[in-house]
């Protein structure tokens, strides 16, 4: 359905304007494209003469603040210019088609995920003998904080077991008895006095809040088809679910610099209710295992201000206990390599999860077997790549660019569900790929492809990356096209051939507008 104006009459002439200031001499022929996800806009533009244009568009930035997430276009001609918005396109250069919004990757869960029977919400009291440790811990806490300060220490006073029941009706979910005793003696840490070490709990209010906002649970990580969306591990392994997030992971503190505490309520099978967890800004890879337990965060702390070992600013509210709480794990999940032979070498190898492979020439994977727990391998920039991958077990992310690439060795593999061939020169062979059980995302971005129809028949395929060129090449295929969730097309591309590209995968007729004007 195409409509006229719709709100847009505004944004599209100063569309128009900017673009012509920017192209100058080149106006004719231009183009500025503009992607506004409801929370930032993008710009890319661009002349017949001219690859890239400089374009201010600030000021339709702040134009488009009321308007649904769109993408628009605009593009000058001897007559004036021609702009175009749509809401279903989600990006233009390059291309991005998104069918079904509720998709997720393996490891990346929708809300609704079983309750925990130890999270249920019962009423009762916190249990009296984690109660009464707990009021011991923060009680001698207390007493140093005092003795070093002079003051005892600036916690609010704490939350009555009716409040407790009353937030946890709210959320759905029964916190760990541990946590419940702590915001039985303060209702958070927000002068951060070190109770927790270098971390501090919210008040009980901002925690209910916090997990009703949006999504229940914490750490959405890496969850739109464009992500990587490969899930690590988190070590020690066994200990936490290897998810993208948890309805059962509930955000209770910080360290007030953009890292977040979660309690797991919904452990994995070596893990126990109520171990703690951190993600954030400072976090890469999978959330972070800090502590079994509350309990366990406040007696380290204990200990360390028992033998004295803590550091006192003066004239701060803080004490520094030194504790492990935040030590750095034995090694990095991922490692960065030039040559496969340096494999061999590598320091706890076992807790290898991802891998980079740069300039190395001609390859064969089975070099990279001794990493039992690599997830993600990616080969970049190589000559001849034979990807023997049967002993690798558990890789779910494979990713090649090389010249030549012989895919029989990948043949069944029962993990690998990611799959990328770039900058193949020589034809591929993907009849191979019927074998992938899993096999979910494909992206074959300039490589040389002769035969569509395997693609095409892949049942479980949800979304495809091409490239510009590849597009015509699969649309008159003659093959059915597969049944995608999202479809993204590298390089430059126009809104108009996003649309027709739209309607050929068989998305339902949207709303388009499209404006004619002239400029003065």
């Amino acid at each position: 359905m195409t409509s006229g104006d719709a709100g847009f009459g505004e944004i599209a002439r100063a569309m128009a304007e900017a673009l012509r200031a920017g192209a100058g001499a080149t106006a004719i022929g231009a183009t500025l494209q503009l992607r506004h996800t409801g929370g930032a806009v993008s710009c890319r533009a661009w002349s017949d003469a001219r690859e890239h244009l400089s374009v201010d568009y600030v000021p339709i930035a702040m134009l488009l603040r009321e308007h649904p997430p769109s993408a628009l276009e605009v593009r000058l001609d001897a007559e004036g210019y021609v702009f175009t918005a749509r809401p279903d396109v989600a990006s233009v250069s390059p291309g991005r088609l998104v069918f079904d919004p509720e998709f997720r990757y393996p490891g990346h869960p929708r809300p609704g995920l079983p309750r925990p029977a130890a999270a249920e919400p019962s009423g009762a009291p916190t249990d009296p003998a984690v109660r009464a440790e707990v009021t011991r811990l923060t009680t001698e806490f207390a007493d140093v904080y005092t003795a070093v300060k002079g003051d005892p220490p600036p916690w609010p006073p704490g939350r009555t077991e009716a409040d407790l029941a009353a937030a946890e009706a709210r959320i759905g979910v029964r916190l760990p008895e541990d946590l419940r005793a702590l915001y039985l003696v303060a209702d958070g840490d927000p002068r951060e006095s070190g109770l927790l070490g270098p971390y501090s709990h919210d008040p009980l209010g901002e925690l209910v809040e916090r997990y009703l906002d949006g999504e229940p649970g914490s750490h959405g990580w890496e969850d739109e088809p464009d992500d990587t969306g490969v899930v690590f591990e988190t070590p020690p392994f066994g200990h936490v679910k290897r998810l993208s997030r948890n309805d059962w992971w509930v955000t209770f503190g910080s360290d007030r610099s953009g890292d977040y505490l979660a309690a797991d309520l919904d452990p994995a099978e070596r893990g126990r209710p109520g171990q703690v967890l951190e993600y954030g800004r400072d976090i890469h890879g999978p959330v972070r295992y800090v502590s079994a337990s509350v309990t366990a965060m406040l007696t380290e702390v204990v200990e360390a201000l028992r033998a004295g070992k803590y550091e006192e600013e003066p004239g701060e509210e803080y004490l520094i206990p030194e504790t492990g709480l935040r030590e750095d794990p034995v090694r990095s999940y991922s490692e960065v390599l030039s040559h496969p032979a340096e494999v061999a070498g590598l320091p706890g190898r076992e807790l290898v999860q991802e891998v980079y492979l740069n300039d190395a020439g001609d390859v064969d994977l089975a070099a990279f077997e001794p990493l039992e727990s690599v997830r993600a391998l990616s080969v970049n920039r190589a000559g001849t790549v034979h990807p023997a991958i049967g002993g690798l077990g558990v890789l779910e992310s494979l990713r090649i660019g090389a010249y030549r690439v012989d895919l029989a060795p990948i043949a069944g593999h029962p993990a690998l569900w990611d799959l990328a061939l770039a900058d193949v020169g020589t034809p591929l062979d993907l009849t191979v790929l019927r074998t992938l059980p899993r096999l979910t995302r494909l992206s074959l971005e300039r490589s040389a492809v002769p035969d569509w129809g395997p693609v095409c028949e892949l049942p479980g395929l949800r979304v495809l990356k091409l490239d510009r060129s590849q597009v015509p090449a699969l649309l008159t295929s003659g093959n059915p096209l597969p049944r995608l969730a999202a479809l993204f097309v590298s390089d430059r591309t126009t809104l108009r051939e996003m649309s027709e590209l739209r309607a050929a995968f068989g998305a339902p007729e949207g709303v388009v507008t499209e404006i004619r004007g002239v400029l003065p």
